[in-house]
């Protein structure tokens, strides 16, 4: 029995980025850091995953998830590997993965900026240089011309907080900057794209003659705290949040048809932004603290400071063998529920990650998917998980049943603090 139902019509789906899947493309800054040594594992995005060859496969998988909806990305060094010089054929492969996404009755969501950038972009300044944001805004103009009657909603840039910080302060992701000032234009600059592609998406939809566009982009929303009851980490928690996600939102509120929210943990933060985790909680194989019962307080606080229509673009966590998954993934569907349910429009859920992808600086060695990759296997083998499966009967109610919390949930309900 559903104890626990959600909305008629919510979106259920998982989410990938091109180029932490697709592999075969070597023109993208990510490559080049891979190549460099700058990837924990060893290992490279270029055989990562094939999802590139192997998408046919992939969408089966997401039928068999009981998938609503599906959250994949461009690959912008693929589709224009030289300045100016577009691929068609890269442009068709996408074009097909959409109709078959859509004869699946899947709601389709696309990303055009994900971390990844063209060599050539990076080699002018990449985002740090105002003057290159015209390069971004060229690419929106040819894959939504392209691609956009296939689209229900638009992502014009995942994490441009976490791509900002991660690329020019702490120099983790390339071009492996440390700079306030490259981070501070860097932001701005980001802000600015966001701004003149949503402007730039709708206009070409209304031209078209489609449906109008829904646009938004997504934040890194981790939920901030003090890390004690001092004044100095009050300030602290205010100024990190500040610095991170509502510095973020001020930029870009008038231009968002949803917001699209990607939590995975929550922060103690020591004045002045020094971040640490809870004691005594729960962590995933990366230490991150997991904590459901914040999930909702980001929710909740997001909706009420400004009143966008949510949806959760990326939600989930590194587990190696499916064991902290299903507990995580029960736990944290729990509390969206109970946002739902106390007013918070939220419309949809992504779990990220469909596959074991090439996490980012981690490499292949960190597990987020809902189905297993053998990164062994010259074929990449694909099989879904127990959590997978999981969360196809969870897609197959359109809720949580009290066996599915008795079962799965106590492990992380059992924190429950709100």
């Amino acid at each position: 029995m559903i104890k626990y139902p959600f909305p008629k019509g919510f979106l259920w789906g998982s989410a990938t980025s091109a180029f932490q899947v697709e592999g075969d493309c070597t023109t993208h800054d990510f490559y080049d850091w891979a190549i460099k040594g700058r990837i924990k594992d060893g290992s490279n995005p270029n055989d990562a995953v094939l999802h590139y060859r192997y998408y046919l496969e992939d969408l089966e998988l997401l039928r068999e998830m009981n998938h609503n909806a599906a959250r994949i990305g461009l690959e912008w060094a693929r589709i224009e590997p030289a300045q100016g010089s577009y691929a068609q054929d890269a442009l068709a492969h996408y074009r097909d993965e959409l109709v078959r996404m859509r004869a699946m009755g899947l709601k389709t969501m696309v990303t055009i900026h994900h971390f990844a950038n063209p060599m050539w972009f990076t080699a002018l300044g990449g985002w740090k240089r105002r003057k290159n944001i015209h390069h971004y805004l060229r690419f929106v103009e040819k894959v939504v011309g392209e691609l956009g009657d296939l689209v229900d909603y638009w992502l014009t840039i995942n994490e441009p907080n976490t791509y900002a910080t991660y690329s020019y302060y702490f120099g983790i992701f390339p071009p492996g900057e440390k700079s306030l000032c490259a981070w501070l234009r860097t932001s701005s600059n980001l802000q600015k794209a966001h701004r003149r592609a949503y402007e730039l998406i709708h206009r070409i939809h209304r031209i078209k003659g489609w449906p109008e566009a829904v646009v938004g982009w997504s934040l890194a929303w981790i939920h901030f705290e003090p890390y004690s009851k001092e004044l100095l980490d009050r300030v602290g928690k205010a100024l990190t949040e500040e610095l991170i996600i509502s510095g973020f939102m001020r930029g870009v509120r008038r231009y968002l048809d949803f917001i699209g929210i990607q939590y995975y943990r929550s922060d103690l933060v020591k004045f002045p932004c020094n971040t640490v985790s809870h004691p005594g909680v729960p962590k995933s194989k990366l230490g991150w603290d997991i904590m459901p019962d914040r999930f909702y307080l980001a929710l909740t606080g997001c909706w009420r400071k400004y009143r966008i229509p949510i949806i959760v673009t990326e939600n989930g966590v590194c587990d190696d063998h499916d064991e902290l998954r299903p507990d995580y993934l029960v736990s944290h569907l729990f509390y969206l529920w109970r946002a739902i349910q106390d007013g918070v429009d939220v419309r949809g859920y992504f779990h990220w990650s469909t596959l074991d992808n090439f996490e980012l600086v981690d490499g292949v060695s960190c597990r987020f998917g809902l189905v297993h990759i053998d990164h062994d296997s010259p074929v990449k083998t694909r099989r879904i998980k127990p959590s997978g499966r999981l969360y196809a009967e969870i897609i197959g109610y359109n809720g949580l049943t009290e066996q599915m919390l008795e079962e799965y949930g106590r492990k992380f309900l059992a924190q429950n603090r709100i």
